[in-house]
């Protein structure tokens, strides 16, 4: 499970919540998934959604295939959207090198490192992935404040789209 994890939290890494879906050296190949740019498919994109505050890094690994993770345990400041219990432990994909802790970086905006003691919204993708836990598929630094930030969501998910499934930049090779 966690090498598919794995897989795909490193293709979330890389393009922001985006996919691909690649062929053989001769095949159609295209980059799917939802604009996690813009926070109504944010806010219709994840089932469950908070402002969180990191209490600790509580575990850092690589998987044989090359991805590496991070596990945090956070305590839940205000519920956004679905239902996020008080404390919970987040696992994220992330890459080795350089944070503040020397451990990890994220170059995307839209997938910020957990790092204690800060505040951030977080998309959850799943409260319990086989068992594994919730993972976190959307993080960015909470630079409203707790309310500003509840604020903003709830008028992001009024205006929420339905999530995209469809592919529309396809390269034929």
């Amino acid at each position: 499970m966690w090498t598919a994890a794995g897989l795909g939290g490193g293709l979330l890494i890389v393009g922001g919540g985006w996919y691909a879906v690649a062929g053989t050296a001769s095949s159609t190949h295209a980059v799917c998934g939802a604009d996690l740019t813009k926070d109504p498919v944010v806010a219709s994109e994840f089932p469950d959604m908070a402002v969180v505050e990191v209490v600790e890094n509580t575990r850092g690994w690589d998987n044989e295939g090359g991805s590496s993770f991070l596990t945090s345990e956070v305590k839940s400041l205000k519920t956004l959207k679905g239902s996020v219990p008080e404390q919970l432990t987040l696992t994220q994909g992330v890459t080795k090198g350089g944070t503040a802790a020397g451990k990890y970086v994220n170059d995307d905006p839209l997938y910020a490192v957990l790092e204690p003691g800060k505040q951030y919204v977080v998309g959850i993708e799943t409260m319990d992935s086989d068992g594994q836990g919730p993972w976190a598929g959307y993080v960015t630094p909470a630079k409203r404040g707790v309310e500003g930030e509840a604020a903003h969501w709830r008028d992001a998910q009024k205006t929420a789209v339905a999530p995209v499934s469809a592919c529309h930049d396809i390269v034929n090779d």
